[in-house]
Protein backbone atom coordinates (compact mmCIF):
# COMPACT_ATOMS: atom_id res chain seq x y z
CA UNK A 1 0.00 0.00 0.00
CA UNK A 2 2.69 2.59 0.54
CA UNK A 3 4.51 2.06 -2.15
CA UNK A 4 1.35 2.47 -4.19
CA UNK A 5 1.01 5.68 -2.34
CA UNK A 6 4.78 6.66 -2.85
CA UNK A 7 4.11 5.94 -6.77
CA UNK A 8 1.13 8.83 -7.09
CA UNK A 9 2.56 11.42 -4.82
CA UNK A 10 5.89 11.87 -7.62
CA UNK A 11 3.06 12.46 -10.48
CA UNK A 12 1.26 14.71 -7.82
CA UNK A 13 4.68 16.67 -6.81
CA UNK A 14 5.89 16.87 -10.71
CA UNK A 15 2.52 18.55 -11.29
CA UNK A 16 3.06 21.12 -8.61
CA UNK A 17 6.28 21.72 -10.03
CA UNK A 18 5.05 22.08 -13.80
CA UNK A 19 2.22 24.37 -12.74
CA UNK A 20 5.19 26.88 -11.46
CA UNK A 21 7.00 26.73 -13.87
CA UNK A 22 4.61 27.65 -15.80
CA UNK A 23 2.98 30.34 -13.90
CA UNK A 24 5.17 31.98 -12.57
CA UNK A 25 6.48 34.12 -15.68
CA UNK A 26 3.44 35.28 -15.79
CA UNK A 27 3.37 36.46 -12.54
CA UNK A 28 6.63 38.17 -13.22
CA UNK A 29 5.19 40.95 -14.89
CA UNK A 30 3.36 41.66 -11.73
CA UNK A 31 6.05 42.40 -9.60
CA UNK A 32 8.80 43.08 -11.65
CA UNK A 33 9.10 46.35 -13.86
CA UNK A 34 10.82 46.20 -17.64
CA UNK A 35 13.37 48.30 -15.94
CA UNK A 36 14.09 45.31 -12.91
CA UNK A 37 14.22 43.12 -15.46
CA UNK A 38 16.65 44.60 -18.07
CA UNK A 39 18.68 45.45 -14.68
CA UNK A 40 18.57 41.88 -14.09
CA UNK A 41 20.48 41.04 -17.28
CA UNK A 42 22.90 43.12 -16.95
CA UNK A 43 24.33 40.85 -14.55
CA UNK A 44 24.55 38.24 -17.32
CA UNK A 45 26.15 40.12 -19.26
CA UNK A 46 28.72 40.93 -17.22
CA UNK A 47 29.73 37.94 -16.45
CA UNK A 48 29.77 36.95 -20.36
CA UNK A 49 31.95 39.43 -20.90
CA UNK A 50 34.40 39.34 -18.24
CA UNK A 51 34.68 35.42 -18.47
CA UNK A 52 35.38 35.84 -22.28
CA UNK A 53 37.19 39.02 -21.96
CA UNK A 54 39.76 37.65 -19.47
CA UNK A 55 39.87 34.19 -21.65
CA UNK A 56 40.92 35.63 -24.48
CA UNK A 57 42.88 38.74 -23.38
CA UNK A 58 43.96 37.92 -19.67
CA UNK A 59 41.60 41.38 -18.51
CA UNK A 60 38.15 42.59 -18.47
CA UNK A 61 36.17 45.55 -18.58
CA UNK A 62 38.74 47.73 -16.75
CA UNK A 63 40.35 47.68 -19.49
CA UNK A 64 38.50 47.32 -22.32
CA UNK A 65 35.49 49.21 -21.39
CA UNK A 66 35.80 50.77 -17.43
CA UNK A 67 33.09 53.35 -18.07
CA UNK A 68 30.48 49.96 -18.11
CA UNK A 69 31.90 49.51 -14.61
CA UNK A 70 30.47 51.88 -12.89
CA UNK A 71 33.76 51.92 -10.13
CA UNK A 72 32.32 47.76 -9.31
CA UNK A 73 35.05 45.44 -8.15
CA UNK A 74 37.37 43.56 -10.52
CA UNK A 75 36.48 39.63 -10.87
CA UNK A 76 38.10 36.96 -8.86
CA UNK A 77 39.59 34.32 -10.53
CA UNK A 78 39.27 34.84 -14.51
CA UNK A 79 42.62 34.30 -15.98
CA UNK A 80 43.47 34.22 -19.58
CA UNK A 81 43.50 30.43 -21.36
CA UNK A 82 46.97 29.32 -23.25
CA UNK A 83 44.38 29.49 -27.06
CA UNK A 84 45.62 28.95 -30.47
CA UNK A 85 44.74 31.93 -32.41
CA UNK A 86 41.66 30.90 -33.80
CA UNK A 87 40.19 30.30 -30.36
CA UNK A 88 41.68 33.75 -29.06
CA UNK A 89 39.94 35.41 -31.79
CA UNK A 90 36.72 33.77 -30.83
CA UNK A 91 36.93 34.32 -27.80
CA UNK A 92 37.40 37.90 -27.81
CA UNK A 93 34.52 38.49 -30.18
CA UNK A 94 32.31 36.52 -27.62
CA UNK A 95 33.57 38.77 -24.79
CA UNK A 96 33.12 42.24 -27.01
CA UNK A 97 29.81 41.05 -27.79
CA UNK A 98 29.26 41.13 -24.31
CA UNK A 99 30.06 44.48 -23.91
CA UNK A 100 27.91 45.62 -26.02
CA UNK A 101 25.23 44.08 -25.49
CA UNK A 102 26.18 45.91 -21.85
CA UNK A 103 26.03 48.89 -24.02
CA UNK A 104 22.62 48.22 -25.75
CA UNK A 105 20.80 47.39 -22.23
CA UNK A 106 22.89 50.96 -20.37
CA UNK A 107 20.83 52.87 -23.18
CA UNK A 108 17.64 52.01 -21.69
CA UNK A 109 18.24 51.76 -18.09
CA UNK A 110 20.56 53.90 -15.59
CA UNK A 111 21.95 50.20 -14.72
CA UNK A 112 25.05 49.51 -11.67
CA UNK A 113 28.04 49.54 -10.74
CA UNK A 114 29.36 45.71 -11.64
CA UNK A 115 28.76 43.07 -8.56
CA UNK A 116 31.71 41.20 -7.46
CA UNK A 117 32.01 38.15 -9.94
CA UNK A 118 33.65 34.70 -8.90
CA UNK A 119 35.04 33.50 -11.98
CA UNK A 120 37.64 31.36 -10.05
CA UNK A 121 37.83 27.70 -11.49
CA UNK A 122 36.53 26.24 -8.13
CA UNK A 123 32.97 28.06 -9.06
CA UNK A 124 32.71 25.76 -12.13
CA UNK A 125 34.55 23.04 -10.42
CA UNK A 126 31.28 23.01 -8.33
CA UNK A 127 29.55 23.65 -11.09
CA UNK A 128 30.07 20.95 -13.09
CA UNK A 129 30.48 18.47 -9.95
CA UNK A 130 26.81 19.17 -9.68
CA UNK A 131 25.52 18.67 -13.05
CA UNK A 132 27.31 15.39 -13.20
CA UNK A 133 26.22 14.34 -10.02
CA UNK A 134 29.88 13.86 -8.46
CA UNK A 135 33.08 14.91 -8.17
CA UNK A 136 35.74 15.12 -10.29
CA UNK A 137 39.53 14.57 -9.87
CA UNK A 138 41.67 16.43 -10.68
CA UNK A 139 38.58 19.30 -10.22
CA UNK A 140 37.50 20.73 -13.38
CA UNK A 141 39.45 24.53 -14.17
CA UNK A 142 37.98 26.02 -17.66
CA UNK A 143 41.08 28.24 -17.17
CA UNK A 144 43.58 25.23 -17.61
CA UNK A 145 42.49 24.34 -21.49
CA UNK A 146 40.70 24.76 -24.78
CA UNK A 147 38.38 22.08 -23.84
CA UNK A 148 37.50 23.00 -20.48
CA UNK A 149 36.73 26.76 -21.52
CA UNK A 150 34.72 25.64 -24.05
CA UNK A 151 32.80 23.54 -21.46
CA UNK A 152 33.02 26.18 -19.44
CA UNK A 153 31.42 28.72 -21.83
CA UNK A 154 28.86 26.82 -23.42
CA UNK A 155 27.18 27.05 -19.97
CA UNK A 156 27.72 30.70 -19.18
CA UNK A 157 26.30 31.23 -23.65
CA UNK A 158 23.55 29.31 -22.70
CA UNK A 159 22.29 30.76 -18.90
CA UNK A 160 21.82 33.79 -20.55
CA UNK A 161 19.48 33.04 -23.48
CA UNK A 162 17.75 31.10 -21.28
CA UNK A 163 16.83 33.25 -18.61
CA UNK A 164 15.95 35.81 -21.54
CA UNK A 165 13.33 33.49 -23.12
CA UNK A 166 12.13 33.20 -19.65
CA UNK A 167 11.39 36.96 -19.02
CA UNK A 168 11.05 38.26 -22.12
CA UNK A 169 7.39 37.54 -22.72
CA UNK A 170 6.98 39.72 -19.27
CA UNK A 171 8.80 43.26 -21.03
CA UNK A 172 5.57 45.37 -21.76
CA UNK A 173 7.39 47.82 -23.71
CA UNK A 174 8.15 48.00 -26.63
CA UNK A 175 11.56 49.61 -26.26
CA UNK A 176 12.52 47.15 -23.74
CA UNK A 177 11.58 44.24 -26.23
CA UNK A 178 13.72 45.70 -28.84
CA UNK A 179 17.12 45.46 -26.62
CA UNK A 180 16.66 41.43 -26.87
CA UNK A 181 16.16 41.38 -30.89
Amino acid sequence: MSMHRESMATPIILGVILNLILLLPKSLAHIYSDNDLLEFSLNLEYVGAEFFLHGSLGYGLDRVAPQLTKGGPPPIGATKVNFDILITDFTMQMGLQGVEHIKAIKNFVEGFQRPLLDLSSSVFAGFINSALGRELRPAFDPYNNTLNFLIASYAIAHIGPTAYVGYNQNLTGIISKRVYH
